[in-house]
This record gives C-alpha cells, structure tokens and sequence, in this order.
C-alpha cells in the first residue's frame, strides 16, 4: 500500500519513531500518515507538496501581485486570463515564499461582485519536496521543513499509541488509580498546532476583496 502523494514522511522514519522493526504494520502507518498529512493539509488551508505542473485560478485585486497558493514558488510556466497568455517578461516571482508574481503594470481587477470573481490561471512548478518524493525520484531534493515532518510524525504517533482506544472515555478509574485522558480539538496537540499555525495562510480572497 503505497503512501498518498501529500504524505509528509515517510514508513520507514516513523518505524525508527516508534522502535519497530516488522512490516506487518505498514499498511497501518501508510493509513496514519496519511490521515496525519490530511490533517495538516485542512488546518493550514493549502496543500503542502511539490508539484511540478499545478494549474490555479487566481483572482486579481488589480495591484502588482498575484498570490498561488502551494509555495515555494519555483517557477511559472504560463498566466492565462480571458483566453489570452500573459507575456512571461512582463512578470517575475516577487517572493518565492509567499507564492507573490509581481507585474510592473499591474494585474486586472477580477471581481465582479461582492462574492464573485474572474480568475488568472497560474500554471506553475511549487510546494516542498516530501521525504517520500525525493526517494521516489533521485532527480528531487528533499526541502519539506523538518518541524512540519516533526508535526506530522508527532500526530502518527499519538494515533499508532491511542488505536483500539474509546476516545469518549476521559477517565478511568481501577481500585485507587486514576486515569485522565487529554482530547485535543481537532485531534491536534497544542505543541503541533504551535508549528502549524506558522505555516497557515489567509486566503487571499479576503486580501482581494
């Protein structure tokens, strides 16, 4: 059972995690990491992993700058808008990080209404190489940050050693021993979503409107 193409680590380094050496787990972790890489993926609102011909609608605020969404931004192949290519010289990566294309002559102001919008279609190479993608292909570099494999680990971890577990008891109790449960919301530790919140990003079509 092969990882999904968003898995934030890999089998073999949540083994080593867990100090387990037998495959019979692997169809189990393959299932965790990517619930774990899911999880991430929906609380900071934009797919993490490297692409190399993702295609995005953007909107435009008629500013300098278009925002993608799956950063790095490594490259851009084209900008389409209304059927028509936008001209590769006129535009230029701003900041890589932040996914920003600055045009010197601005970008069309793409809204027609309070909660409609045209769109730009970015085609473009981004998002960070995976553990998993850089063994899967020798020609990729693994540049995923090392505290978001940590967070993802982190959150396999807590499913591999809560599995079989109610999650609606909070507390046990045999002869004078006590057992409280914590339950996170989201089923996210706190120590996590302190990393993840650094890697949220607001949607850029608040920024627009």
């Amino acid at each position: 059972m092969a990882l999904a193409t968003n898995a934030l680590t890999m089998i073999s380094t949540v083994e080593t995690e867990l100090s387990l050496t037998a495959d019979a787990q692997d169809a189990e972790l393959t299932r965790y990491i990517d619930t774990a890489s899911d999880q991430i993926e929906r609380y900071v609102t934009r797919k993490l992993y490297y692409g190399s011909a993702i295609v995005e609608k953007v909107a435009g605020s008629g500013d300098a700058f278009l925002w993608i969404s799956r950063t790095p931004l490594s490259s851009i192949t084209s900008v389409v808008y209304d059927s028509s290519t936008v001209g590769s010289s006129t535009y230029e990566i701003y900041e890589a990080d932040q996914g920003s294309i600055y045009r010197s002559a601005g970008w069309n102001d793409t809204k027609i209404s309070a909660t409609d919008y045209t769109r730009y279609q970015v085609t473009y190479v981004g998002g960070w190489i995976t553990p998993q993608q850089a063994a899967d292909d020798v020609a990729l570099t693994r540049n995923l940050p090392w505290d978001l494999e940590t967070a993802c680990i982190s959150i396999v971890v807590g499913l591999w050693r809560q599995k079989g577990a109610d999650r609606t008891i909070r507390s046990e109790s045999v002869l004078n021993t006590s057992v409280n449960y914590e339950r996170h919301a989201g089923g996210i530790d706190p120590s996590v979503r302190a990393i993840l919140d650094t890697y949220k990003r607001m949607d850029r079509l608040e920024m627009v409107g």
